[in-house]
């Protein structure tokens, strides 16, 4: 058993924000936990320290931690561990490439940090936001919230903090190709880190100037980089850190024609990936040694690394799938809540009024319903998608009898993959949009009737239901969501449009983006916004500034843009 004294000695470690990794490793904070038997705020600590320490080595364990943590928290309505936990559980998705659960999660935290006023909290979430929006390739997103962090990090004299941004924002500048920015800021965080002796640190600045130089194809000066961050990491043993490198080195070797280094450090990149369970290295590594049996004319191995790597993308690709389920789950959870709640206030205040507060639900339990076939269409989506790509994939390896046409072909099908992935999950989003919308103008229709006829106490109640309703159906917010879908698949539609007809307006830009996806005056009308009526003279006033002929369709001419 532990003594006393150290115990006593270790939870005031705990319980102060500060503790870092030299003070406490993992096997000690376990040790800890394991021999502390009080249900209290401290052992909520003790669960959010381990978590969050476990993200570089294990980050499912931090999801399980994080999970523990929240619920003690809640119940022992302590608001400060329950934020940390969050964003324990949000640090873990993130590291394990699952951002929308991540993002969900972080954004708990944030508003818990914001409601305790607790600046470095809000900083570091801010931080953790922008790195899912970065690997998201959302950088307008992600350097807004590194750089609201940075002023946080500046007020609060927390240059340990603000160097590990600097490392993230110079990280996203390379992938802009802001060679210059990136460097400035990737050398302001070695600097800092090397004066702290913050390891870590250190082999992530290192990571990313190597990054940066191979991306500048100055090879050999990446490698030099990439080198001294890999024997960081492995002193430290971080081992996400360390696959990390692996798979760098490993394409900075493939880039600069070095073919016998480069399935050295692969190989090892493939080891290092699997012991952490990290899909999003192992895909990339497989990714990479096709590339290279490719150039070495090694069709045997294209095809099994192929292979591999098909199976690693589908898999990440299902848990996103599933993610976003989970996702939408939540959601239903926390709105059928709230209804519950409001339904119940409505039945003590109006007994009387019973039969039309049954036939409210009633509407409300059809949007549930509506929201669970969207999910099941999702499922069958992904089936369906996945078997294309098998039956695909087959084809292709039959027809593949010259080396020539089997990269041609290989290629050409991961492209077709994408697309056909692109254009589902417009689809089923469009989808979603039109129903939603529908299911919310009846609702809204329902309250109307059902005002007409209420108490004025009642009536008041159903005003405030109505806003709600009015504030689902914001359709300029709708809106931005469903551009960044459709221009996911139909890059540069607005631009060229814009560029041919420039006095198109954006009511306009958006009926032609309605008319690309080839949806009836009803669907248009349902994401519009509008009438169906309206619609129709919103075509004929667009077809007038699109200078159509009458024996040209308008769907015919928008279906030619693109």
């Amino acid at each position: 058993m532990i003594s006393l004294r150290r115990l006593i000695l270790i939870i005031t470690l705990i319980s102060t924000p500060l503790l870092t990794k030299a003070q406490l490793d993992i096997d000690s904070l376990k040790y800890i936990l394991d021999n502390y038997n009080s249900v209290d705020t401290i052992r909520v600590d003790l669960l959010n320290q381990i978590g969050f320490e476990y993200w570089i080595v294990d980050p499912v364990q931090s999801d399980d931690y994080g999970e523990k943590a929240v619920a003690l928290a809640t119940e022992l309505n302590y608001k400060t561990g329950e934020a940390f936990g969050h964003r324990v559980i949000g640090v873990g998705n993130w590291a394990r490439g699952n951002y929308e659960l991540g993002l969900i999660e972080l954004l708990k935290s944030l508003a818990l940090y914001k409601e305790l006023d607790d600046q470095l909290g809000i900083a570091n979430c801010n931080l953790n936001i922008g790195l899912i929006y970065a690997a998201q390739q959302n950088f307008s997103r992600a350097l807004a919230y590194y750089f609201e962090a940075v002023s946080d990090f500046e007020f609060l004299s927390r240059d340990d903090r603000l160097a590990t941004t600097y490392n993230k924002i110079g990280e996203v500048y390379t992938a802009q190709d802001k060679y210059s920015q990136a460097y400035d800021y990737l050398i302001k965080a070695l600097t800092i880190h090397q004066s702290n002796n913050y390891k870590y640190g250190i082999s992530e600045s290192n990571n990313r100037l190597g990054q940066l130089f191979v991306r500048q194809q100055e090879y050999n000066r990446g490698l030099d980089y990439l080198f001294k961050s890999l024997g960081i990491s492995e002193e430290i043993n971080d081992k996400e850190g360390s696959a990390r490198n692996y798979e760098n080195i490993g394409n900075a070797f493939l880039k600069s024609g070095n073919l016998a280094n480069a399935r050295i450090f692969l190989i090892r990149g493939e080891e290092a990936s699997k012991e952490v369970r990290s899909k999003r290295w192992l895909r990339d590594i497989y990714f990479g040694l096709k590339e290279l049996s490719l150039l070495k004319k090694d069709y045997a191995e294209v095809i099994r690394f192929n292979d591999l790597y098909m199976a690693m993308k589908d898999s990440l690709f299902n848990e996103q799938l599933a993610n976003r389920i989970a996702e939408l789950e939540k959601k239903n959870e926390i709105e059928a809540k709230e209804r519950e709640l409001e339904a119940i206030r409505l039945e003590r205040t109006l007994l009387e009024e019973k039969d039309r507060l049954n036939s409210t639900l009633n509407i409300l339990l059809g949007v549930l319903v509506v929201l669970l076939l969207v999910s099941g269409y999702l499922i069958i989506s992904r089936q369906r998608l996945k078997n294309i790509r098998d039956k695909t994939f087959h084809e292709a390896r039959q027809k593949l009898t010259e080396a020539e046409l089997q990269n041609v072909q290989l290629r050409e099908s991961e492209l077709q993959q994408e697309l056909e992935f692109k254009n589902k999950e417009l689809t089923s989003y469009t989808i979603n949009f039109i129903r939603k919308n529908e299911v919310m103008e009846e609702m809204k229709a329902a309250v109307l009737e059902t005002k007409k006829i209420a108490s004025p106490e009642v009536s008041s109640k159903l005003t405030k239901l109505n806003r709600i309703i009015d504030n689902t159906l914001d359709v300029d917010k709708d809106w931005e969501d469903f551009r960044l879908y459709f221009e996911n698949v139909h890059k540069d539609f607005f631009k060229n449009l814009k560029e041919r007809f420039p006095e198109l307006g954006n009511s306009e830009l958006k009926l032609c983006a309605l008319v690309k996806l080839n949806l009836n005056m009803k669907e248009t009308a349902a994401i519009m916004g509008i009438s169906a009526e309206s619609v129709k003279t919103a075509r004929y006033r667009l077809r007038k500034k699109l200078n159509l002929s009458k024996d040209q369709t308008l769907t015919d001419f928008i279906m030619t843009l693109g």
